[in-house]
């Protein structure tokens, strides 16, 4: 099947029409909330052993201190907030402006290292059993 030339410049058009009308900004949110969601999931069917899975948790010196289900919660509730936020920034973007799925990730970055800590003793305190 030959395309004369006329039909194919119009098919290339067409094609990059569609890239151009693509918004970034909707694709990386919906691609993280999806990520953040299947994680959320996992925390939540995983329950007590779960708690294994945070960033840290191996390296504490008494692991048994700590409330892993309470970690595990938390993990959970963590990635479902998220989920949220990036799907209101994907929604919003998709049908009102770009510029709305950049501020959500700014929101998404601004409480995610809010929450991150470099010292695994500080950031597991709050989980210690009393």
């Amino acid at each position: 099947m030959k395309i004369n030339v006329k039909n194919r410049k119009l098919f290339q058009k067409r094609i990059i029409k569609v890239v151009i009308i693509v918004n970034i900004g909707f694709v990386a949110c919906i691609i993280l909330a999806v990520l953040f969601l299947i994680i959320g999931i996992v925390f939540a069917l995983l329950k007590e052993k779960g708690a294994k899975y945070v960033s840290g948790f191996r390296t504490l010196n008494h692991p048994e201190k700590y409330d892993k289900a309470y970690i595990s919660r938390d993990m959970r509730n963590q990635c479902f907030i998220y989920f949220v936020i990036l799907s209101i920034g994907a929604i919003l973007s998709y049908f009102l402006s770009a510029y709305i799925a950049i501020a959500a990730l700014l929101v998404w970055l601004i409480i995610f290292f809010h929450n991150f800590n470099l010292d695994a003793e500080k950031a597991f305190e709050k989980y210690l059993i009393k």
